[in-house]
């Protein structure tokens, strides 16, 4: 069996890895190269490999960084199949609509063609199959897919393929441990070889208890400034567990006030979705919220239409606005920003990864004016972070993960910057006596 990394190498958004066998050649992943215009320029780019060559796709997790090439793979005439678990066939088709939507806004926009229509993605969403956790099934003559749960997202999973008498594993994304609604990530016993990603592989996480608290904090600051709380995010998990954490706001404090925004229409449907599979999420949930009402969603003002956006910006204060996107890349959060982050008694805080390149991740390291839209706005509003509402494992929940598989005669490291993947190398070599690889996008190598 041979690999070739194609994407998320020393980088990490555009999961694509390659693997070519006698019996057919399997993709592990599609997704965007998402940051910047350069990673535009690279989701337009050819495929560095035949499409129609490709027998299975298989599918980590619904995150468009890991699915948001699949159309344009399909176009390019893919007819294989593809291979993930049914929450995460749900949730592409919503993200992938979703992007399909944002495409088509910003070819008009920049006067190009977008890059999948959403025929493309019904097209797509036909090819999809999906299997549960546990479930072994021969996706090409003598390779074996067994999904376990990794715990990151709603559906998300570890790939475990078998093949010739050796085995590897695929991360995709590792969750977050402990987390309010997914299910710790399963250990694997045994590898011959493990695909890890390294988003945070050289950071810990603040402490997972405190992040109500600091939420809490925020909020009430918010209250007493007469202010604007605007936080962006992913439409699916980081907000569902933001969600969970203003409802329990709600439960112990007074909710009256400040006033309560979800504008985001994808993350509406999402959160419909975890509702749909609660034997997905964490037991600990199930059994506080046996009524099913995890998100508290009765308790804010979720604004579907554009129309409805609008009007936030005279509604009277205080208020928090929840929007995507999450890296602030696009989406109704730039709008809010047009109209809030000037003002020093309002405040941002971001609660995810913000890629390099991101206006999210210049904000956050203090980016004093920037532009939306063409038009410059001074940074006026306060600027904050809570780190331990990630949905990926941390240096230390990667390594012990890792730590856990006997056998490893190698570990490749993706989907990551390149000074957290040297950073989490080192700790293999220190901790495991193990020579990590860092593949560079295109390398190949045999297994």
């Amino acid at each position: 069996m041979r690999i070739t990394f194609f994407g998320a190498a020393r980088e990490v958004t555009g999961s694509n890895i390659l693997l070519e066998g006698p019996s057919g050649k399997i993709l592990l992943e599609c997704g965007l190269f998402q940051g910047n215009r350069h990673a535009q320029e690279r989701n337009h780019e050819p495929f560095q490999y035949n499409p129609k060559s490709i027998s299975a796709v298989i599918v980590g997790h619904a995150h468009l960084d890991h699915t948001g090439r699949l159309p344009k793979f399909v176009k390019a005439g893919f007819r294989g199949k593809i291979f993930c678990t049914a929450p995460t066939k749900e949730l592409t088709e919503l993200v992938l609509d979703d992007s399909a939507n944002l495409m088509k806004h910003d070819a008009e926009e920049d006067g190009v063609r977008p890059i999948y229509t959403r025929a493309d993605v019904a097209q797509t969403m036909q090819l999809f199959e999906t299997i549960g956790y546990g479930e072994p099934i021969e996706i090409v003559n003598g390779v074996t897919l067994t999904f376990k749960n990794a715990g990151h997202i709603l559906g998300s999973a570890l790939s475990v393929l078998e093949f010739g008498g050796k085995k590897l594993v695929y991360t995709s994304d590792l969750g977050n441990v402990p987390s309010e609604l997914m299910l710790p990530p399963d250990n694997i016993d045994s590898a011959d070889y493990v695909i890890c990603e390294t988003t945070y592989g050289g950071r810990i996480h603040e402490d997972f208890k405190s992040r109500q608290e600091k939420l809490n904090s925020v909020i009430e600051n918010t209250i007493a400034q007469n202010g604007v709380l605007m936080i962006p995010t992913f439409a699916i998990e980081r907000t569902q567990e933001l969600l969970h954490d203003i409802e329990h706001f709600c439960r112990t404090g007074d909710c009256a006030i400040p006033t309560f925004y979800l504008d985001s229409p994808l993350a509406e449907k999402v959160t419909k979705v975890f509702e749909k599979y609660p034997e997905y999420l964490n037991d600990k949930l199930k059994k506080t919220h046996k009524s099913g009402n995890y998100f508290g969603i009765d308790r804010l003002n979720v604004t579907s239409k554009v129309e409805e956006s609008k009007q936030i910006e005279n509604a009277p204060n205080p208020k928090v606005i929840i929007a995507g996107s999450g890296m602030i890349n696009g989406g109704r959060i730039l709008y809010h920003l047009q109209d809030f982050i000037t003002y020093p008694k309002n405040t941002l805080l971001i609660v995810g990864y913000q890629a390099q390149g991101t206006l999210g991740r210049r904000l956050l390291e203090g980016e004093k004016e920037i532009k939306i839209y063409g038009k410059k706005y001074k940074v006026g509003a306060k600027v904050m972070a809570i780190g331990s509402y990630s949905a990926h494992a941390d240096s230390a929940g990667l390594m012990d993960w890792v730590s856990k598989i006997s056998g490893v005669k190698e570990i490749f490291l993706v989907h990551g910057e390149a000074e957290q993947q040297v950073a989490f190398a080192r700790q293999v070599k220190a901790k495991l006596n193990l020579e990590a690889t860092i593949p560079q996008a295109g390398e190949t190598y045999e297994l």
